[in-house]
């Protein structure tokens, strides 16, 4: 199984800048207390294992950012390791994006990917924006970017 390293460097580099591009207005139901260490499934249009561990809850701007791991994300068919899972180390999301995304509370004490703090220091660095679409359009942005570079 494939794990971890699913084009890492595009990944990274569409989270820094594509952050603030991308929006919907998806609105949460009932307010989310996020905390670091907290592991949720999400919400998707079809089964999935990908999970979002909080790693960060801070101030941005006006809003509030919820930096995240998305652990356990299923390769899609058409992929190379296809039939594996990868995850996202580091990607903030906007916090009623994502609560608008998360179903139910898993865990409050997981730990983020091992790149994590690593990914949220070059987010920092950079001034990165925050997601404001659903952590499953994340996911399908991230490997259409993926895709579009291997082309």
């Amino acid at each position: 199984m494939m794990n971890g390293n699913y084009g890492l460097s595009a990944l990274i580099a569409c989270v820094g800048f594509m952050g603030l591009a991308i929006s919907t207005g998806v609105e949460a139901s009932a307010p989310i207390n996020f905390v670091a260490g907290q592991e949720w499934s999400i919400k998707s249009a079809s089964p999935t294992t990908a999970k979002v561990i909080i790693g960060r809850v801070e101030p941005w701007r006006d809003k509030v950012s919820v930096s995240v791991s998305i652990v356990d994300i299923p390769i899609p068919q058409s992929d190379p390791g296809a039939g594996g899972v990868t995850q996202i180390a580091h990607i903030p999301f906007d916090k009623t994006a994502l609560a608008a995304s998360v179903d139910r509370l898993l865990s409050d004490h997981a730990s983020p990917a091992p790149q994590f703090e690593n990914g949220y220091e070059q987010w920092k660095s950079a001034k990165g924006g925050i997601f404001t679409i659903s952590v499953e359009k994340a996911i399908e942005v991230m490997f259409q970017t993926v895709n579009r570079g291997r082309g």
